[in-house]
């Protein structure tokens, strides 16, 4: 399959990056199945010109949703296995309803407003922000539950290359591939009832799970005991979960194996509509500690239950009701700059030699650092700093 033309093909919706920015939302440590490509090919002329792609795989019906961002427009479109799903959805405009659900437009239409309360309640902090062009148009997505707890489980001690990797590897072990665009194939994530019953633990571990594999197959019993084993129960049971206090909630999040408070924080957050909840870590703690009032019994201490309390209400005070897309906010815009790359560039004599019939070349290495060709001669190297 491919995709439509762009533009005439494709849907959108008036949006100005300040309201929305893709590249500071979707890639950065809130939802990890986003696929992120280059455009190769240029739309046509006088159209908004995008420059890259997010696409991935969304149910209900079973589909692969691609968006571009240009000045003034979200482009998107929908591409679908059958025809069925495509009269469903374009009937019905699922993927338009879908797209204003995920990033709370219909909820918080105007993100500007927002970054100016944060700016007059903390002048302290927020207000002295300099809102680069990380931090703009960042918001909090609405996400499925069940693949947002799964997904920050794995996320502990991990990174956002890594979790990515082990998501979509677990998408292509326990759920059937939907569609192949351009020798890419798109699988949604696996609800509960396809992951294994059995060996589940050594079947994370196979795949790189490592000691979270555990984490994970414990969850899953957890939450069979809480909503029953019948397809869709657990989905359902975890939406409903939205419309309970978040006391309660955290304390059934925390009591799944793999699950602390920061996770548990994480998972309401973004998945569950309770949008005052700051997740706190060292990053988040450090930039706290550079409020002018925040208390100094609380710098420079190791993360504890209490530190995370009063820490989390001290920004809680600060940025209100929507402290947790506040805090999303402030760590797009503490994000360090783009450093200079180091360019190696190689420069070969090669000293020729025979080599006999009998004599093997000494094996190729390959290491993390740029790919270093072997010559049976002298390798000179430069750097130069661009």
């Amino acid at each position: 399959m491919s995709r439509p033309p762009f533009p005439a093909g494709w849907s959108s919706i008036p949006l100005n990056p300040r309201n929305l920015t893709l590249a500071n939302t979707l890639p950065v440590g809130q939802s990890f199945l986003w696929r992120r490509h280059a455009l190769q090919h240029k739309p046509e002329p006088g159209h908004d010109q995008p420059l890259e792609e997010f696409s991935r795989a969304i149910d209900d019906p079973p589909r692969v949703v691609c968006l571009r961002q240009s000045p003034h427009h979200l482009h998107f479109t929908a591409i679908h296995p059958n025809e069925a799903s495509a009269e469903l959805d374009q009937g019905n405009e699922l993927t338009r309803k879908w797209l204003f659900d995920y990033f709370q437009l219909d909820t918080q239409p105007d993100l500007e407003k927002l970054y100016g309360q944060w700016r007059q309640r903390d002048p302290g902090l927020f207000g002295n922000v300099e809102v680069n062009e990380r931090a703009v148009g960042v918001r909090v997505l609405r996400q499925d539950p069940w693949e947002c707890l799964i997904a920050f489980i794995t996320s502990t001690n991990n990174h956002i290359p890594r979790i990515t990797s082990l998501l979509n590897r677990v998408s292509e072990a326990f759920s059937p591939p939907i569609i192949t665009l351009e020798e890419h194939t798109y699988h949604l994530f696996p609800e509960p009832n396809s992951w294994p019953d059995k060996d589940l633990d050594p079947l994370l571990r196979g795949i790189g799970f490592g000691y979270r594999a555990p984490f994970i197959e414990s969850t899953l019993q957890s939450l069979k005991n809480e909503f029953s084993t019948t397809p869709g129960a657990i989905q359902s049971g975890l939406l409903g979960w939205r419309d309970v206090d978040v006391g309660t909630v955290r304390e059934k999040l925390i009591g799944l194996k793999g699950v602390g408070r920061k996770v548990a924080d994480c998972v309401m957050l973004m998945s569950m509509d309770k949008p005052s909840l700051i997740p706190i870590d060292t990053h988040l703690a450090a930039i706290a500690a550079r409020h002018p009032s925040f208390p100094a019994r609380l710098r420079n201490k190791t993360m504890s239950k209490q530190i995370y309390d009063e820490t989390q209400q001290f920004l809680l005070d600060r940025w209100g009701s929507m402290g947790g897309w506040c805090q999303a906010v402030m760590f797009a815009a503490d994000l360090p700059a783009v450093k200079p790359k180091v360019v190696t560039k190689v420069v070969t004599a090669s000293i020729k030699r025979v080599i006999h019939d009998d004599e093997k070349p000494p094996p190729l290495k390959r290491t993390r650092s740029a790919t270093r060709r072997q010559t049976t001669g002298l390798t000179v190297r430069l750097k130069e700093e661009v």
